[in-house]
């Protein structure tokens, strides 16, 4: 990111997160709904990492896109998950390069912890910061993004 006071903000929210209790979990897939924002950077990462992936792992990832992502919730309510979730490990295909949204979830007071894992969030005002600089800048969903350029053509 090239906004100096968003990167100071993105560092200063990451040093109070205990990433180390997400290790090896899965538990907050349900939360991993279509829609999801990314700024421009955000997406030239993501397209930079999938450039980068291994033949297998770049025919994995196509396998994943092409997987039906609506989900029943139950009683006649039904949700999109994200194009990255693969559905059966309920694993996300670009962790390492996931939007910042995305790295937020169950660390801060807005997007708990669906088991209660994380064993404390980030000071809310330190997160609030976070996200009023985050939004001023340009954001498209992640299928927008990808509407405009693709990853596979």
């Amino acid at each position: 990111m090239s906004n100096p006071l968003l990167i100071e903000l993105r560092e200063r929210c990451e040093a109070q997160m205990v990433l180390s209790v997400c290790n090896g979990c899965s538990e907050c897939f349900i939360k991993c709904s279509a829609g999801v924002p990314a700024t421009r950077e955000e997406w030239e990462t993501l397209q930079n990492h999938i450039a980068e992936l291994s033949d297998e792992a770049r025919d994995a990832l196509k396998r994943v896109l092409a997987q039906p992502k609506e989900v029943d919730l139950g009683d006649g309510f039904t949700a999109t998950l994200c194009r990255f979730l693969e559905r059966d490990s309920k694993r996300c295909m670009v962790y390492s390069a996931r939007p910042l949204v995305c790295r937020l979830m169950g660390h801060v007071e807005w997007l708990p912890c669906p088991i209660e894992k994380v064993p404390h969030v980030v000071a809310t005002p330190n997160a609030l910061a976070l996200m009023q600089e985050y939004a001023k800048e340009e954001r498209k969903t992640l299928e927008e993004w990808q509407q405009d350029s693709p990853f596979f053509e």
